[in-house]
């Protein structure tokens, strides 16, 4: 019942999309957060909607060190793309400037069908705490656990499924690492909701990392680094494999396709897992990717929203996964649970995925955490490789994150 309710959602998208009158008369401009290939996979995919519409769609990638900035000034200037697809939580800061349009407010009936349809941990991480809706989802990214199954046998130990097993691991000789969200807030944030914490009250009124949660979190994110071995710089995977200087590592689902790549030796000698569970029973893995959204000066909301429906379809994912696999060698996460089927990362990489998207989380929707979470950042980074005491970081953190409520939150 519950795929028939979600195909049936995806049926009257698609039927919506089409009754909708899509023009623009210079056509739509896209900014994609990334790289030049991301750029020209989605190119092509927004080419095949505009042989239906009508309308041409250029697509420019900006990268994720301009991106965000380059989305303020358009924003205070008045010109620019007419859509963009970037970090979760921009929309939530950018909307709450006037800088995007409310989706939800302008075109309720498709964007509850979005709703239905999308990834709930990705789609409740990218609403407002007001549940306005500037972005919708674009793709997802989450983390996963890198292996080689050999190395824990020999070693006679569990390969790690709990924060105790990765003691064990450590006291048996085997080397950790972490890649994507190396000794920041995106890797904290796994370990403090597998502890049971969390960065704010559910309702968003105040900080709540000052906490017996949290505190556990930070005392074992620090033992990795302190105790366990791990590196302070990000793990290089593949290539710490190859070396074997490497048994595990915590890095994003793209590496997949890239470790035989770079190193056809390694085919066969490695797998993957979900993130080792916390004492909350939890093994919560930071859950990122892109939302997209328009800017509230387009004159093209009408069509860019039409092709932003286009891109939610089963029909665009695929082209999405196929076109990532056959020119980048990456995988392409939709952010539909039902198109994970189009996955193209092989039966146990998209286990691992299926599993961990099951207990996975965004970044904060309150206000004011995409301009606080830098500082949180050297919070955590000062309490690694300084000694910053755990209660003066949380009891920091959470005055950071206050002054953001407090600054933000009108």
């Amino acid at each position: 019942m519950k795929q028939h309710k979600v195909l049936l959602a995806i049926t009257v998208l698609v039927t919506l999309m089409f009754t909708m009158t899509a023009s623009a008369q210079d056509g739509i401009t896209f900014w994609l957060t990334g790289d030049d290939t991301g750029a020209a996979i989605l190119q092509e995919v927004a080419n095949v909607w505009s042989e239906t519409s009508g309308v041409p769609v250029t697509v420019t990638a900006v990268g994720w060190g301009d991106a965000y900035a380059q989305s303020l000034a358009a924003v205070a200037d008045g010109s620019g793309a007419d859509i963009i697809a970037g970090g979760m939580s921009w929309g939530i800061s950018l909307g709450g400037l006037g800088g995007m349009v409310d989706l939800g407010e302008r075109f309720p009936d498709q964007i509850a069908q979005i709703a239905e349809i999308s990834n709930p941990a990705f789609y409740s991480a990218i609403l407002t705490t007001a549940s306005n809706v500037y972005f919708v989802p674009y793709n997802l990214d989450t983390m996963l656990m890198y292996y080689r199954p050999a190395k824990f046998e020999a070693a006679g130990v569990a390969v790690p499924a709990t924060w105790d097993d990765v003691a064990a691991a450590a006291e048996a000789g085997l080397r950790g690492g972490w890649s994507w969200g190396n000794t920041s807030w995106l890797g904290f944030q796994s370990i403090l909701k597998q502890a049971g914490g969390d960065w704010y009250a559910a309702d968003c009124s105040a900080a709540a990392i000052n906490s017996d949660e949290a505190l556990t979190a930070l005392e074992y994110y620090t033992a990795l680094y302190e105790e366990y071995g791990f590196p302070a710089e990000q793990a290089s995977v593949a290539d710490g494999f190859a070396a074997d200087t490497l048994d595990y590592a915590i890095d994003g689902e793209w590496l997949a396709t890239g470790i035989n790549a770079a190193h056809p030796e390694l085919e066969g000698q490695w797998s993957v897992a979900p993130l080792p569970a916390g004492p909350a029973g939890s093994f919560n893995a930071f859950i990122g990717g892109k939302g997209m959204g328009i800017f509230s000066y387009s004159q093209n909301v009408d069509a860019a929203f039409e092709l932003m429906l286009f891109l939610s379809t089963p029909e665009a994912q695929q082209m999405l996964t196929e076109q990532s696999i056959a020119m980048a060698n990456q995988i392409h996460v939709p952010p539909q649970p039902e198109n994970y089927q189009f996955i193209k990362g092989g039966d146990d990489v998209n286990a691992a995925l299926s599993a961990q998207l099951g207990d996975a989380a965004g970044p904060s929707n309150c206000a004011g955490w995409e301009e606080s979470n830098a500082e949180i950042d050297l919070v955590i980074q000062s309490v690694l490789f300084e000694g910053m005491a755990f209660e003066d970081a949380l009891a920091e953190m959470e005055d950071i994150l206050n002054a953001g409520l407090e600054e933000f939150g009108s």
